[in-house]
């Protein structure tokens, strides 16, 4: 029996990895730190039925996208992911969309990963202004990409943008972002650590692009000003047997920011911890508003 990959998070940079494969980070935004803020951005990996999500929510109730994602998180452990663009498309209106109040507005970026081997296909589902992509890792042409809409969750009741999308290019990678890493990208450009998206993907493995976010972020700091960050860069094709695991970041209220901030500064969460650790560190996980779901066994796929 093959072992599954190690899925590996480190708290303290809210950065998620699984080595080859992907890598998701969460990054409050500067004035948000100053002042105080929530972190509105918040985003869910369920590894086993390869769904993954971002969601942005408004600065004045930053727990809407966790409650937003949380609901797509019960709704999969009841009854997994569904075959169809069609399928999703009722899913989402009927269990996730239908349960926002209006004052919480979110935005909702989903990517469903099924097939295997060369037969890879993605559901993406669209709502607001953050962003699914999908980029040629060596060439830098762009595959597929959502467009801006005001389908926001709360302030509409159905999601319109459900397409399935073939992938037949293992140069092909995924990424979904909220609209702050726009803030981080033309940083780079401007200072001409890139020239594009795909240099990234030339320079670092899928897996290492929080971390190196984490990393130019603090060497700039104070001279970049950015909003939330949430962003996933994943390779399709590195998916398979992956353990049951799902994964919430973010989302966080006030108190929750101001608790990571101090967990941070004393050095207690800065560490990788393998998943067959998260059970015991699932404290300082919660510090770092992250949240770790097993998955329940109530269907098999």
């Amino acid at each position: 029996m093959k072992t599954p990959p190690v899925i590996e998070i480190n708290a303290a940079k809210r950065i998620l990895r699984l080595k080859g494969a992907l890598s998701g980070s969460l990054f409050t935004g500067t004035d948000k730190v100053r002042s105080g803020y929530g972190n509105g951005d918040c985003l869910f990996f369920d590894f086993h039925h390869r769904v993954f999500a971002v969601a942005d929510g408004t600065e004045r109730f930053p727990w809407a996208s966790r409650d937003l994602l949380g609901r797509l998180s019960d709704a999969l452990t009841q009854s997994g992911p569904p075959a169809t663009a069609a399928g999703w498309k009722a899913l989402i209106n009927r269990r996730v969309y239908a349960g926002q109040k209006y004052q919480h507005k979110t935005t909702f970026s989903c990517v469903a990963v099924s097939g295997e081997d060369d037969e890879i296909s993605l559901t993406v589902a669209h709502g607001g202004d953050s962003v699914v992509l999908v980029i040629d890792s060596v060439s830098g042409d762009i595959l597929f990409q959502t467009g801006r809409n005001m389908v926001f969750a709360g302030r509409s009741r159905e999601i319109v943008d459900v397409i399935e999308h073939r992938v037949t290019d293992r140069n092909a990678r995924v990424v979904i972002y909220s609209d702050g890493f726009d803030d981080l990208f033309n940083f780079c450009i401007r200072q001409s650590f890139l020239t594009c998206l795909s240099d990234a993907f030339t320079a670092f493995p899928v897996d290492r692009l929080g971390e190196r976010m984490h990393r130019m972020l603090g060497k700039n700091a104070g001279l970049l000003e950015h909003d939330d960050i949430a962003f996933m860069a994943i390779d399709p094709f590195r998916l398979a047997d992956l353990e049951k695991k799902r994964v919430l970041i973010g989302g966080t209220q006030p108190h929750e920011e101001k608790r990571f901030r101090a967990g941070c500064e004393n050095g207690d969460l800065d560490r990788w911890v393998p998943h067959a650790g998260w059970a015991t560190a699932s404290e300082s996980f919660l510090k770092s508003g992250i949240t770790i779901q097993e998955e329940r066994a109530l269907h098999n796929r």
